[in-house]
């Protein structure tokens, strides 16, 4: 996820003080913003320093004009080192490139910047140390014991990493850093939206499935009234047990099969002997994680669409089996066939959509008519290694 340079972070991806100083925390990490507030603060901090150590000098025997330039040359040395480097980076960054290719700019903004603070610190130090005009010890005179080689190699250690920090380093760590955040919460709201749009499809099912239901029902109590009364009861029982699935993000493929049985007990009352049932779901493929009320959908499609406009028996067919890494569930019926509208109806278009929210390109839906007659529809998505 790229922020937008120009407006602060969102609260929950800031993390250290965002007060006084610190304030440009707030902003994107090398935003023209986060480089200007950084800068300030640097230089107040810096021009406090350098009026200390002038006013140090005065009060001994250096000259007012020994000191002005020490001062000077300490403020100017040590403001370019702090904001070379992260100037660079913050340019590149705003040429919105690619991450991976901006990514690799800001490193080599990065050592930039460490080459940048070395030599600036070189020219701050010999223009103070000119300014000063100290006695100079000849070379032959010059003695440098274990002691004292020890102490230059350990300050030799630091000011790298004092080049590496102020030159843009610390501030890099600080960009990756924000990019791993600005990811993390790029997902979690893609997951949030997934999920809120996986309710709404599932609540778009819900009463679509409720009002064809009671209308199956609706011509049975005039016909018969003792029929009506004993499908309403089984109509009360398999609400109990569908409406709480209708409401889950995930299901097996024996509870959803449990759930069909249940809908063509209903539908078997309404229609007696035209319809046919035959389930071929092995026992091994029950456990299989498998999203709720898309096997049911399909069934009531083929009934409504299929069967039911058809004169005379019809029969319908649920076959789940497996191939390779991939779960294959065929709901097929010898009713009308397909008609013109009925593969792009809403309701398998909400779970065209579900498949993709949950799987991507790795899940699909079928529809297709049968050589013997009627239509076949097909969702095929992966199986999980550790059923496989």
């Amino acid at each position: 996820m790229t922020p937008n340079l120009d407006l602060p972070l969102p609260p929950d991806t800031i993390t250290g003080m965002t007060w006084g100083p610190f304030r440009y925390r707030k902003y994107p990490v090398f935003s023209w913003r986060w480089w200007r507030a950084r800068t300030v603060a640097a230089f107040i901090v810096i021009a406090l320093y350098g009026l200390v150590a002038a006013a140090a000098q005065a009060a001994s025997r250096a000259t007012g004009t020994q000191a002005a330039l020490t001062c000077s040359y300490f403020v100017l040395g040590a403001l370019l080192m702090v904001s070379t480097g992260p100037a660079l980076a913050t340019w590149i960054r705003h040429r919105r490139w690619s991450p991976t290719m901006e990514a690799g700019m800001i490193v080599i903004a990065v050592i930039v910047g460490f080459g940048s603070a070395a030599a600036f610190d070189f020219w701050a130090s010999a223009g103070i140390e000119q300014s000063l005009q100290p006695t100079k010890v000849p070379p032959s005179e010059v003695r440098v014991g274990d002691r004292e080689k020890a102490v230059i190699m350990m300050f030799d250690v630091f000011a790298g990493y004092l080049y590496f920090a102020i030159g843009g380093g610390v501030a890099s760590l600080a960009y990756f850093s924000e990019r791993r955040r600005l990811k993390a919460r790029a997902m979690n709201l893609a997951q949030l939206e997934s999920d809120m749009r996986l309710t709404v499809l599932q609540a778009q099912i819900e009463p679509h499935f409720l009002f064809n239901t009671l209308a199956a029902i609706r011509p049975l109590i005039r016909q018969d009234a003792a029929l009506a009364e004993s499908a309403l009861e089984t109509l009360a029982e398999h609400f109990r047990a569908v409406m709480p699935q209708m409401r889950e993000t995930s299901s097996t493929v024996g509870r959803q099969v449990q759930l069909c049985e249940s809908y063509l007990q209903l539908m078997k009352i309404r229609m007696g002997d035209r319809l046919q049932v035959s389930l071929h779901v092995p026992e091994e493929l029950k456990a299989i994680p498998f999203p709720p009320m898309m096997i049911l959908s399909l069934v009531e499609n083929a009934i409504k669409h299929g069967i039911e406009p058809k004169p005379g028996p019809g029969s319908l067919i649920v076959n789940v089996s497996r191939t390779n890494h991939l779960l294959h569930v065929q709901v097929a019926d010898d009713g009308v066939g397909l008609k013109d509208g009925l593969s792009g109806g809403i309701g398998l278009a909400n779970i065209r959509e579900q498949l993709a929210l949950r799987y991507d390109s790795s899940a699909s839906l079928s529809i297709a008519a049968r050589v013997e007659g009627g239509t076949v529809a097909e969702i095929v998505i992966p199986c999980p290694s550790s059923l496989a």
